[in-house]
């Protein structure tokens, strides 16, 4: 029975060419676009997620607008991490930052193949 219907998708593979190629592209686009986009989400729920206490971890962002546009990007000043440290000991201002950490690509800190420069906290 089943050999049966192979011999029946080949014949019709062979008269319609054209459909059969269109339809075997897209169906070739959706799924590679479908594991792509499955890849990305996973990546993005990964993140952090070795660390034991992930659920204090957060990301500072800038955020300015530029011709009319808003832009975001995650970059920050470097002084940035001292400053939050500095206000939350000296003034007692943003009590629920702990332990602010710095972090700049290129510098002293090997992680994962990559120089970094890393405060001192970021593998507490």
């Amino acid at each position: 029975m089943i050999r049966n219907f192979f011999k029946v998708a080949y014949r019709n593979l062979l008269r319609n060419k054209g459909f059969s190629a269109i339809n075997i592209t897209g169906l070739a686009v959706g799924m590679s676009s479908a594991i792509l986009i499955f890849l990305w989400i996973r990546n993005e729920v990964s993140y952090d997620q070795f660390h034991e206490k992930k659920d204090r971890i957060y990301e500072a962002w800038n955020r300015s607008r530029f011709d009319g546009k808003l832009m975001c990007w995650n970059s920050t000043p470097t002084i940035l991490a001292r400053t939050l440290e500095h206000d939350r000991i000296v003034r007692d201002g943003l009590p629920e930052v702990v332990d602010p950490v710095g972090l700049a690509g290129g510098h002293d800190v090997v992680v994962d193949g990559a120089d970094f420069w890393a405060g001192v906290l970021v593998f507490d």
